[in-house]
């Protein structure tokens, strides 16, 4: 049985569905009670419905488990404290693997995200109990709003690329949950650290290029500002989550964020879905769903 934490998020469900695909039993950890059919429909066999910051609930949660899947929301100003009273717990308990949902470049200690995640990194290892650490890169499902833009017949509007010169490494989320499955499945992967990217790194000119080919038009690019990214995203400008993710912008914009496609290639026996492929996918079921 494997409990997956922050189930009712994108991610959990599409890792709830890939582990279910496989035959594995989830408990899928959500916040909320109206989160409890999506979760179902997605695979999940148990629910544990609680708050993850409450220390009282892990014990609880993973009581009779053998893994434990740690997602935590990005812009969580606990999530360092919350991984570490899970490893507690899960140490105390025995006989479990403690598998991470971190982030590509966790070291890159200037974005608080990051930074949070490198503490549970460490945590977990010096815990000394079976760990796996995921490390993917930004999951390629965080440019649909930008896909939509261009299939509305708009420029490629995106917060990832200021320059020409910036490169960003992307990766399928479900590519990413086939991988964690398949890790989950054979047991072989315990006390590593897993980077996952998909192709090469892609530029603001790479993307504008595959989407003209895609599209056959000229695509160009339009940045969204600061002020209205938070609008958009119904955030306060003085909040941590708000604060937190244009840092995490700016460093990307500054410095890139790249990584390859080894490891993932190696776990899932074949290619990656690409940056090309997936734009070409989403476009075609914009157009699919725009004419219904």
């Amino acid at each position: 049985m494997v409990l997956v934490t922050g189930a009712g998020g994108q991610v959990g469900r599409s890792l709830i569905q890939a582990l279910s695909a496989k035959g594995i039993s989830v408990r899928a950890w959500i916040h909320r009670e109206e989160q409890k059919e999506s979760v179902l429909s997605a695979g999940a066999s148990e629910i544990y419905i609680g708050d993850l910051a409450l220390k009282e609930n892990a014990a609880k949660a993973m009581k009779g488990t053998d893994t434990v899947f740690f997602i935590c929301n990005t812009a969580n100003p606990r999530e360092d404290e919350i991984g570490a009273h899970l490893i507690r717990t899960a140490k105390e308990l025995g006989n479990i693997t403690f598998i991470y949902h971190s982030v590509l470049h966790s070291l890159l200690s200037d974005m608080p995200h990051h930074d949070r995640k490198r503490k549970v990194e460490k945590t977990l290892i010096d815990s000394g109990i079976p760990y796996v650490i995921l490390q993917p890169g930004v999951f390629m499902q965080m440019l649909l709003p930008s896909i939509r833009s261009v299939k509305n017949g708009g420029p490629f509007v995106q917060k990832f690329y200021a320059s020409r010169q910036t490169k960003m490494s992307f990766v399928d989320m479900k590519d990413y949950a086939e991988a964690a499955a398949r890790i989950i499945a054979s047991g072989t992967f315990t006390y590593g650290t897993y980077e996952f990217c998909s192709n090469d790194p892609c530029s603001l000119t790479d993307m504008e290029n595959i989407l003209s080919q895609l599209t056959g038009r000229t695509v160009t690019s339009a940045f969204i500002s600061d002020e209205d990214f938070l609008e958009n995203s119904h955030m306060s400008p003085d909040s941590y989550a708000g604060q937190t993710l244009l840092t995490m912008f700016r460093h990307y914009n500054k410095s890139s964020f790249c990584g390859n496609s080894f490891m993932i290639t190696q776990i899932l026996e074949r290619n990656p879905v690409s940056v090309r492929d997936y734009l070409a996918e989403n476009l075609e079921t914009a157009k699919s769903r725009s004419s219904i």
